[in-house]
């Protein structure tokens, strides 16, 4: 029977930030127990009940004992010092005895040593050699026969020895090279095991000749009459026995004295691999220690001592110490072996007192606690039952912080932002109370059940890094967990922000962000730095603003950020910010400041100036003036100089002189005086003086020079010794005087067709060949005469051929280049001008010495000719081959260019012969049958040996010419097989052939769990169980021998939930947006639900599914729906292994007010109707169950952005639901239409324009279009007021109508005339007034407006008007004025 309460939900584990890993914190770490000595056989064995499995089992005893005893020894035995004086006179040296080079004392023998059982025995010493070369330390002897001799050098440690009833001495060896070095003490143990016994007990040098005695220092020579064991060594080394976890005062016996590395409980022999099946216990079979508890061994068990019922009701309290810090502790396991007790769990952190973590019962009511109670607070207590099934052995009590059953805790799946629960799960210490003990105090149980045991207790935490911390070093003491570079933290927790990152306050990483300590920006000026809250404009953010203000600036910095300099220094502009010279002294020159100031500018420390002085310290005069001194309001005295020859070195082109002196600064070759007034003070009288100084007045020319206006000064005449008659040129123009003949500036040329001035001081033709000089060129060089000649002709006149070129024929007429190849020519030398011939070296020949003379060859670098040097016996005869020089081999076993090596498979060039020998190598243990040119000896397989390859290694055996290694051995050094899960029922294994496979045909048996299941290369283990840890091991075999693995631990994928367990339900109603589910949790025993999916899709749309959540809560909102939708839900419940999907759940989303409505399209169908149509809401959100249409208008034609109010028009009928296909409403019968979605608008104006705006109603609201604006069409005018008209004069009168869409025609006649003028057509856009002019004084005129469209016209009313009077005279006239239509205004005009 096992029973089990699991809780291993660790949200934790789905984490992205920065955290060490979970692992068992209280694995090796000390326990102990209190009351103190509760461990069974402890101080005497004891004795109990085994595990009892039923009540039956109960009422019986089957006795055990309990051992604590070890089986071996428990201290390291007593040792007889072998080092002594072996003469008077000898000191010693820090206890250290010296052996010098030459001497002959050696040491005494020491009194008789005997040896340990079976021959055993164990020597060790410290030594201090001071000569190389091999060197006698110890040699045993009986009656002149050698029983053992150890000696050593810098490469081997050897051991010689003779058995019994024998004479010839066996040798075991050991490498040192690098280990045994020359001055430098060295600690030599040397072990024997199982050694013949011998009567011989005393120790000498030996007299043997040739024997080569130990030469430095030995020191604590020891003789043990035992073989110690590996710790007991290390205990001689360091003084201290290394500490084991269990019973670490037992030892392991002298035939096994290596500690398993794996299983610290057993021991191996040395040599042997880790996963060798040879080891015995180092402690006793029958002990339970308390450190079996947390060793990691599932087949160990603690065991307590037999326990009263007073003792049981006390109850016994476990504790673990972390030992090197305070840790998460997130779970607790306990694997127990006998009956369950009632037990309640302690965590301490590292100085507060002990918690309560956690209680456990069959019936809390013994805590007076209900049984599960609920958890109101992320730090509350309650107690979980145990199951009441009736166990009586086995099982384990799991229990979690951070699990969300049986009763969740607040925080659980938010634990970064929870600081109570962060606080609650800090431990540096765990303890677990065990009280009193279901079934044992029944009636007839022997009271020898009653007592506790564990088999482990593992504790899942990890190191408090703070979120900056990958790893963590749980070697140490405190623990160190391992910042990340790029969190910029500190300390062994990651506790603070490095020195130069305080910009922001430091804050611990959570599962969103990683908090990472910002840098200050102290430019490389500082050592630290410190956040002031005060500087930091954004304090709450972590990732904007920043407060860190920089510490002690260095390099004479200054400010927040060390960016600025101390008064009195500046840094460059462009400067690099982190230089430690970025701030420089101003050093300003008082002389050349204002007030002597010291202070420059920050950014390119320029100091305040005087007028006269310039310079970044103001030390230097402005050009054009001298003489700084600080007593000088202006700095500095003007020059006083000659500007035409004066040098000019400032932009402005001012004459500029000596910055101390005054004296200017003549051009070159410029000279002339400069005449100063200087002032002088005499006695209350100021004079003046003349002062001829030393200057110049650059104002003329040296004699030999010109042009003084020169930007660089007068320049030299140049005139031509041999053409010019002086020296002297004229000053302004730099004219030389040239003798007759000679023409030029300088006197320099000769005329055309003339040379010889350089050469005879005198012009000569050139002469120069026609045959030899470029064709088309007659004329020589002007200055040395030489003709221009061609390619390999040479002479002034081009007369002679070039050296290395000759002359093709006879006559002259050309020359060629010679071809000689410079390896072969002689070197210096010329072909011969007339035939082209090179001069041969010796071992050259032909025209251009390209060719070898027999018995050379041409060199690889082809530059000479190489004596062929054959062999006189190995080569057929002294001739090569003229390229590579290859020789010409006599026998078929000879190769090389001088046919002086052998061929592959043979050896042994015998230069009397001139032939080699074959190799005959064994073909079965040889590589290729090829050996060593010189010495024959065969390239052999790996396991091989021999001259020929003919022998096997020791060790090796069975020579076969198919085996890549020859020979075989037992394989050794296979890896262990490398696995990944396929599904929940599949692994695939791979693996690797061992380190040494020792053979070429390697045989595989792949076991798991102690059975065989494969053997070949690679398997797919299948039909294995969900969920399940299956370990694998391989077998590896040859033909000598086999291999074991190590054991590597695999486990299959969790198989998908089952689909009968997993049912999704809608929470409430659906919202326009969203719907809320929730699920139940599949009891899925083959593997832990690992995330549910929550997806949509859209009914009508094949759409992919849009996902909604993804994790491990039982419920969430789908979000971001369209309103008045169909969609499908569906719900994944996934292993590690596969997922399970529910059925769809169908839902209709809730209706929402309608969106995005176009306004309508409006077109005029007359010109007093309108026809408007429109579509449905893009997104209707529910059944449109009406649609208004509303109108405004019509426009003014004087105010266009002025509107009439709005009315409603239209009203429609029926209804649109949107999520109902129309080919479905008729399939179901629905008799309801649609609403009307268009309307005719009628009685309004002609030719006016209105807007129209449509409104879409459903259950939820409603939505407004945009207004659509349009015009009706024209009509026949309806009505034309009469025309105002004023007497303007006796002569005119100004006629003006209100304005109109259309055509206007304006018309006059008088009263007593029988017909009408049109005076003026009129456009819509014209100005409404017209002036009649010319009219009779004090007459009556009648004026009428025609107004017209494309549909007709019509006329106003006539308006009449009197002109004023002009005189005496009265005279009253009938004026019509008429308006026509248009073609009758185009006759008019065509008849006027």
């Amino acid at each position: 029977m096992k029973w089990e309460r699991s809780h291993l939900f660790n949200p934790l584990s789905l984490l992205q930030g920065h955290f060490p890993p979970m692992e068992n914190i209280a694995a090796f770490k000390p326990v102990s127990t209190s009351p103190a000595r509760s461990t069974c056989g402890v101080p005497d064995r004891s004795f109990y009940c085994q595990t009892a499995s039923s009540q039956a089992e109960l009422l019986m005893c089957h006795q055990a004992s309990c051992d604590q005893e070890c089986p071996f020894r428990s201290s390291t035995p007593p040792y007889a010092p072998l080092l002594l004086p072996a003469y008077s006179g000898d000191s010693a040296v820090s206890s250290s005895i010296m052996f010098p080079q030459g001497q002959q004392a050696c040491l005494l023998s020491p009194p008789s040593q005997k040896l340990g059982a079976s021959g055993s025995l164990t020597l060790a010493l410290w030594i201090k050699p001071s000569s190389l070369g091999e060197m006698m330390l110890l040699e045993k002897n009986s009656r002149d026969q050698l029983i053992f001799s150890v000696t050593l050098s810098e490469r081997v440690v050897k051991m010689q020895y003779t058995q019994s009833r024998s004479s010839t001495p066996l040798t075991i060896s050991f490498r040192t090279e690098g280990r045994l070095v020359m001055e430098k003490w060295t600690h030599i143990t040397l072990q024997v095991t199982e050694h013949a016994h011998t009567h011989a007990e005393t120790f000498r040098n030996s007299s043997k000749e040739n024997t080569f005695f130990f030469i430095g220092r030995m020191q604590d020579f020891r003789f043990y009459p035992a073989t110690l064991t590996n710790r007991e060594i290390m205990e001689i080394l360091s003084g201290d026995l290394p500490q084991l976890h269990s019973q670490s005062e037992c030892r392991c016996p002298p035939t096994h004295p290596r500690v398993h590395p794996l299983v610290e409980r057993y021991c191996i022999p040395n040599a042997v691999e880790d996963t060798t099946n040879d080891r015995v216990l180092r402690l006793n079979l029958n002990a339970h220690p308390l450190a079996y508890v947390n060793d990691q061994d599932m087949g160990t068990a603690w065991r307590s001592k037999l326990m009263t019922t007073r003792e049981l009701d006390e109850g016994l309290t476990i504790t673990v110490d972390l030992v090197n810090g305070q840790y998460q502790v997130i779970q607790y396991q306990c694997f127990l072996y006998v009956s369950p007790p009632i037990f309640f769990l302690h965590l301490t952190p590292l100085i507060e007192p002990w918690l309560d973590w956690q209680y456990v019962a069959k019936d809390c009511s013994v805590f007076k606690m209900q049984n599960n109670g609920p958890l109101l607070t992320p730090d509350s207590v309650n107690c979980l039952q145990l199951p009441s099934e009736e166990h009586y052995s086995g099982g384990n009590i799991t229990v979690s912080l951070l699990s969300p059953e049986p009763n969740m805790r607040p925080g659980y799946n938010d634990f970064y932002n929870a600081p109570v629960l962060q606080k609650m799960v800090r431990a540096t210490q765990v303890r677990i109370h065990l009280g009193g003990q279901y079934h044992t105090r029944a009636a007839g149980v022997d009271q020898r059940h009653r007592h506790y045991a564990i088999k482990e207790i593992t504790i899942s935490g990890r190191c408090e890094c703070h979120g900056h911390a990958d790893h963590c070093d749980t070697s140490v003491s405190p623990y160190r967990c391992l910042c990340l570079p790029e969190s910029h933290t500190d300390g062994n927790n990651c506790q603070h922000c490095a020195s130069l990152y305080n910009d922001k306050p430091f804050r611990p990483g959570d599962q969103l962000q990683p908090m990472n300590c910002r840098p200050c920006q102290c430019h490389n000026h500082a050592h630290s730095c410190h956040y002031d809250i005060w500087a930091d404009d954004q304090p709450t953010e972590q990732y904007l603003g920043g407060g860190g203000v920089c510490d002690n600036c260095m390099h004479n910095t200054m400010g927040r950020n060390c960016e600025l300099c101390m008064s009195g220094f500046f840094r460059l502009e462009q400067s690099d910010p982190t230089s430690v010279h970025v701030c420089q002294p101003c050093e300003c020159h008082t002389a050349g400041t204002v007030n002597g100031s010291t202070v420059c500018v920050q950014v390119g420390g320029q100091c305040q100036c005087k007028a006269s002085v310039e310079g970044r310290r103001c030390a230097d005069c402005s050009p054009g003036w001298y003489g700084l001194q600080a007593s000088n309001p202006e700095g500095c005295t003007r020059c006083n100089c000659s500007g035409t020859g004066t040098v000019s070195s400032s932009p402005g082109g001012v004459a500029s002189c000596n910055q101390h002196t005054g004296q200017c600064q003549c051009k070159s070759h410029v000279t002339g005086s400069f005449i100063n007034c200087v002032k002088c003070s005499c006695h209350r009288v100021v004079l003046f003086f003349l002062s001829l100084l030393t200057g110049l007045s650059c104002d003329r020319c040296e004699f030999g020079y010109w042009n003084l206006s020169h930007t660089d000064g007068c320049v030299p005449c140049n005139c031509d010794p041999l053409g010019s008659l002086s020296q002297f040129c004229e000053p302004e123009g730099g004219q030389c005087e040239c003798k007759p003949g000679v023409g030029g500036q300088r006197c320099d040329s000769c005329g055309h067709g003339l040379t010889g001035l350089r050469l005879e001081g005198m012009c000569t033709p050139c002469n120069c060949s026609k045959e030899g000089t470029l064709p088309g060129t007659d004329l020589c060089d002007l200055q040395t005469g030489q003709c221009p000649c061609r390619e390999g002709v040479e002479g002034m006149q081009c007369t002679n051929c070039a050296p290395n070129y000759f002359n093709t024929n006879g006559s002259f007429q050309g020359c060629a280049p010679c071809t000689c190849d410079p390896g072969g020519t002689v070197a210096g030398s010329v072909c011969d001008s007339s035939t082209g011939q090179c001069v041969c070296m010796p071992t050259r020949y032909g025209k251009d010495c390209s060719k070898c003379r027999t018995g050379f060859y041409l060199s690889p670098d082809q530059n000479v000719c190489v004596e062929c040097d054959c062999h006189p016996r190995g080569a057929v005869h002294r001739k090569c081959e003229s390229h590579t020089g290859q020789c010409f081999c006599a026998h078929p076993s000879v190769q090389g260019r001088r046919c002086d090596h052998c061929q592959e498979s043979f050896f042994g060039f015998n230069p009397g012969l001139g032939r080699c020998q074959p190799c005959a190598c064994d073909p079965a243990g040889s590589v290729n049958g090829s050996c060593d040119s010189d010495l024959g000896v065969c390239e052999c397989k790996l396991l091989v040996t021999g001259d020929k390859c003919d022998a096997c290694q020791h060790g090796a055996s069975l020579l076969r010419a198919e085996n890549i290694y020859g020979c075989s051995k037992a394989p050794s050094q296979q890896p262990a097989p490398v696995a990944f899960s396929l599904n929940f029922s599949s692994i695939n294994l791979t693996w690797h052939q061992p380190d040494s496979p020792n053979s070429n045909v390697l045989n595989y048996t792949l076991i798991r769990d102690w059975q065989p299941v494969h053997s070949a290369e690679s398997f797919t283990d299948v039909s294995l169980s969900p969920y399940t840890n299956y370990s694998y091991w391989l077998v590896t075999a040859n033909v000598a021998g086999e291999t074991v693995s190590a054991t590597s631990y695999y486990q299959t994928l969790g198989a998908p939930p089952e689909l009968d367990q997993l049912h999704l339900n809608l929470v409430g109603r659906p919202g326009p947006t969203g719907a809320s589910f929730r699920w139940s949790t599949p009891k899925n025993k083959t593997g832990p639900v690992e995330r549910f999916v929550l997806s949509s899709t859209e009914s009508s749309s094949r759409a992919e599914p849009v996902v909604h959540y993804t994790g491990l809560s039982t419920e969430a909102v789908a979000s971001g729906l369209k309103a008045f939708t169909q969609y499908t839900v569906s719900l994944e419940a996934c292993s590690s292994g596969g997922c399970t999907s529910t059925s769809p759940l169908s839902l209709l989303t809730a209706a929402a007010p309608p969106q995005n409505q176009s306004p309508p399209k409006v077109t005029a169908v007359g010109p007093h109707t309108l026809f408007a149509s429109w579509e449905p809401p893009a997104q209707p959100n529910g059944v449109i169950t009406r649609y208004e249409l509303f109108l405004r208008g019509p426009v003014e034609p004087r105010s266009p952005s002025t509107l009439t109010g709005e009315k409603r028009v239209f009203v429609s009928t029926g209804w649109l639901d949107p999520s109902t296909p129309f080919q479905a409403r008729l399939i179901n019968g629905s008799t309801a239409s649609p609403p009307e979605s268009s309307a005719i608008v009628a009685g309004l104006q002609a030719f006016s324009t209105y807007q129209m705006r449509v409104v879409s109603i459903n259950m939820a609201g409603n939505v407004t279009s945009g207004w659509a604006t349009a015009r009706t069409t024209e009509g026949v005018p309806e009505l034309m007021t009469p025309p105002d008209v004023t007497a303007l004069s006796s002569t005119s009168l100004q006629v003006t109508w209100s304005t109109s869409e259309g055509l206007l025609f304006c018309c006059m006649d008088e009263i007593d005339m029988p017909f009408s003028q049109v005076l003026q057509r009129f456009g819509p856009s014209d100005q409404p007034l017209y002036i009649a002019k010319g009219l009779k004084p004090y007459h009556v005129y009648n004026f009428t407006v025609t107004l017209c469209t494309k549909k007709g016209c019509i006329t106003s009313l006539a308006k009449s008007a009197q002109t004023q009077p002009a005189g005496n005279t009265k005279s009253f006239q009938n004026v019509t004025m008429v308006c026509a239509p248009h073609m009758s205004f185009t006759k008019t005009l065509s008849g006027s």
